[in-house]
């Protein structure tokens, strides 16, 4: 996201209610042909205080009917002028920025810890994205922008090859040509493994997962960044927290929530490599509340239910967000993932159980 973007969706974000109040103007509340309006006593660019001055309390459009003045103005401008001329532009800007965090606004959230390629594992030659400024259609078409290719890590491989010690001796290769290459890291941010999706469409095998390095179940996709985060998202695979995120980029009230991947309908435990042990370290950070987003197939609630009731014995607060029947976040719309998770229901044992026996009769 651009500065200036940023600050266009910060600015509507802003309720002009808030900064009028918070200013000590003197306002009252009209109803007119375009919703609630507010009268302002004093106009802050003619000085006139004839309650001359009307602003659509939503968009915070507005005009001044005084004589002298006869004003049009949006948020921006009437913010600028109503801080006077010693506040320089980028004064106004931190104000706005400001304001905006008192009202709940957060920024969309970058990559919070640096990650680490210079590792044991050795990816097959391939690019990052995006690459030249350009996405791989592919993932526009899935969705996945520019932006959020590069927050993943993710690259591709246009002919490449991913070489291993076979278990017999020798070397074996396998081979990752026209794949998205998803890497994955642990919560120290180094390499760890990775995966690779075809976009031909033609593969018989959608994933490709590299020989004799770890496996992903006992790591948390995306586990990197939520280090000191209270609620985390947990979807299954990478491509469904890449829609995870998209949808809560564009609710600033979601922007806390880190998404993270499970990669598969469990969470492995037992040992201190496990994903539970992981989400500890996260719990001894902070970490407090995971939603889970798995599909909306009736086995895989069932199988959120009961890693929701693992956690919940764990000391975290565990919900379950469900999505439309047989469909997962990475085939609805952004609006239904945000939706689903606003509704998500916390778990407890007789929870669980309605919950189940909902679903068993449905």
């Amino acid at each position: 996201m651009s500065h200036d973007d940023e600050l266009s969706e910060i600015l509507e974000s802003i309720d002009m209610e808030y900064v009028l109040d918070n200013e000590g103007a003197k306002y009252k509340k009209t109803r007119g042909a375009r919703g609630l309006q507010l009268n302002l006593r004093e106009c802050p660019f003619c000085g006139s205080t004839k309650w001359k001055v009307y602003m659509n309390a939503d968009s915070g459009l507005g005009n001044c009917f005084s004589g002298d003045c006869e004003a049009k103005f949006g948020k921006w401008s009437f913010i600028k002028a109503m801080l006077g001329d010693a506040f320089s532009v980028r004064d106004v800007v931190d104000y706005i920025k400001r304001v905006a965090r008192e009202q709940g606004w957060r920024p969309k959230k970058r990559v919070t810890i640096a990650t680490n390629t210079d590792t044991a594992v050795i990816l097959p030659d391939s690019i990052e994205l995006p690459t030249g400024g350009r996405n791989l259609r592919y993932l526009d078409n899935r969705g996945i922008t520019s932006e959020i290719a590069k927050y993943f890590g993710m690259r591709y491989c246009h002919n490449g090859h991913f070489e291993f010690e076979k278990p017999e001796g020798g070397v074996g290769r396998q081979d990752y040509s026209h794949r998205v290459i998803l890497p994955v890291f642990d919560l120290d941010g180094d390499l760890v493994t990775f995966q690779g999706r075809d976009i031909t469409g033609t593969s018989p095998k959608k994933y490709l997962f590299p020989p004799g390095l770890e496996g992903t179940g006992s790591h948390i996709y995306n586990g990197h960044n939520a280090h000191r985060a209270s609620h985390i998202c947990m979807g299954e695979g990478a491509f469904d927290v890449a829609a995870i995120k998209i949808a809560f980029d564009h609710d600033s009230a979601l922007r806390g929530v880190v998404p993270v991947g499970s990669f598969g309908k469990h969470l492995s435990e037992g040992d201190e490599r496990s994903q539970l042990a992981k989400l500890m370290t996260l719990k001894g950070e902070g970490l407090r509340t995971i939603t889970f987003m798995w599909d909306g197939e009736k086995q895989a609630i069932d199988d959120a239910i009961d890693a929701a009731l693992l956690c919940r014995r764990h000391g975290f607060t565990a919900r379950v967000a469900i999505l439309p029947n047989d469909k997962d976040p990475n085939e609805v719309a952004p609006d239904v993932v945000r939706q689903a998770f606003w509704r998500a229901e916390t778990i407890s044992p007789a929870t669980a159980a309605k919950l189940k026996m909902t679903r068993r009769v449905a």
